[in-house]
């Protein structure tokens, strides 16, 4: 078994290549990620400055007038009519949006005037204005008539813009959440016996959970590609076998009547070791030179080692799992392309090229299940809970994977009569 692993480490060491790719390739793509995304995720980012322009063609007073006729026209009990147009003239539809966005905190970034349709469109046009917010013509009785009668709206802010951007999918979120935040308000107090109060302005903020830090993408892209480039050792390995194929090494190996279980553990024990000895220079290397990993404690990198080292285990699993089927496959290229496409899809599955969270749920489960899925959310979940406790389930998750691909490997492996 010895003369096997050694074999195979020296293989692979003379391709300075493929070394190369494995040892160097990660690191600059963690690196030029991290240079790309810098500060858009972070607490320390720049606010944005958001310039917005309210155009006012509404009314309020015509509309209250308007809706006061409504009313009673109406066939509703005297008392009715008269709570409903108290309500009425405690709204002001118009005012709420001006209110909202002359609140103190919202000035510190939304830079608000009131302009004509005319200017406002103007400067939207020549870049000076992010956006202008447009209160058309009916707006007060359009409200009026949805909140207090339940009618469908006829008349609704519009927000113009030139072009989609940061800033302008902010407002819209902010301006969005804030109607719908009202609308919930003003139905809860219709439907309470207390009758409808002042609506209170909607208040943002960041809870941050005792006890639970948050990781950084920098440190979501170190382990994502990692975990992603040590799944190619793989196929590496297992690709080296047809080499011994077409140099008929592997048949001078059957003929010293050795095992086939130690010359797959050479493999296996080889994969182990490299995949080991990647990871470790890809987080150290990045450590040095991003410092990815600020103030973390001597726990955390013992956690850290012992999940990758299950996570080397796992993938010399899957190289146990490709050398016999490169060995019964007669077209190196078809099994190139087999390894190829296993290892593209458990690395969309399991994040290692973008973030899950927005795929359904179900496919996120099956991603949890692959070894480089299970190992990035374990990392990411150590960064946050620091729980020694969160780390066993998954090592143990990962040594069975091993294990299953070791006896299908086993299985696959040919015959003595095959060769």
């Amino acid at each position: 078994m010895g003369s096997f692993f050694k074999k195979d480490l020296l293989v692979f060491w003379r391709d300075r290549k493929e070394i190369l790719m494995s040892l160097l390739l990660p690191i600059v793509i963690i690196f030029v990620l991290n240079i790309a995304f810098s500060g858009l995720f972070d607490e320390g980012a720049e606010s944005m400055n958001i310039d917005v322009a309210i155009v006012q063609e509404d009314n309020e007073s015509i509309g209250l007038e308007k809706f006061e006729e409504k009313v009673n026209d109406m066939d509703l009990p005297p008392a009715e009519k008269e709570a409903l147009l108290t309500q009425a003239a405690r709204i002001s539809p118009a005012g709420l949006i001006n209110e909202f966005f002359n609140d103190p905190e919202m000035k510190e970034w939304v830079s608000v005037q009131e302009l004509s349709r005319e200017k406002a469109t103007e400067l939207v046009k020549e870049g000076k204005l992010d956006a202008l917010i447009n209160i058309p013509e009916g707006f007060t009785y359009s409200v009026l008539s949805s909140m207090l009668l339940g009618e469908n709206i006829e008349t609704a802010l519009s927000i113009n813009v030139k072009e989609e951007s940061t800033e302008v999918n902010a407002l819209q979120d902010m301006v969005t959440n804030y109607v719908n935040t009202l609308n919930f308000q003003f139905a809860l107090g219709s439907a309470s016996e207390a009758g409808m109060t002042e609506p209170e302005l909607p208040q943002g903020g960041r809870e941050v959970v005792e006890g639970v830090e948050s990781y950084t993408m920098a440190q979501y892209f170190t382990f994502a590609i990692g975990t992603l480039f040590a799944l190619f050792i793989a196929s590496t390995v297992a690709m080296k076998t047809v080499t011994e194929k077409r140099e008929r090494v592997f048949n001078r190996i059957i003929l010293t009547n050795s095992k086939p279980f130690d010359y797959l553990m050479g493999k296996i024990l080889s994969t182990f070791s490299m995949t080991w000895i990647q990871l470790l220079i890809t987080l150290t290397v990045t450590q040095l030179l991003l410092d990815v990993f600020s103030g973390m404690s001597f726990e955390f990198w013992l956690g850290t080692i012992l999940v990758i080292t299950a996570f080397s285990i796992a993938v010399a699993g899957l190289s146990a799992l490709f050398t016999p089927i490169t060995l019964r496959l007669d077209d190196p290229n078809a099994a190139n392309g087999l390894f190829l496409m296993i290892v593209m899809a458990m690395g969309v599955l399991g994040g290692s090229f973008f973030p899950i969270d927005f795929l359904p749920e179900w496919v996120q489960k099956i991603g949890e299940w692959t070894p480089n899925g299970l190992t990035q959310a374990t990392l990411l979940e150590w960064i946050q809970y620091g729980s020694s406790e969160d780390l066993i389930v998954p090592i143990i998750l990962l040594l069975s994977f091993f294990i299953v691909c070791l006896f299908i490997g086993m299985f696959l492996f040919p015959r003595r009569e095959r060769v």
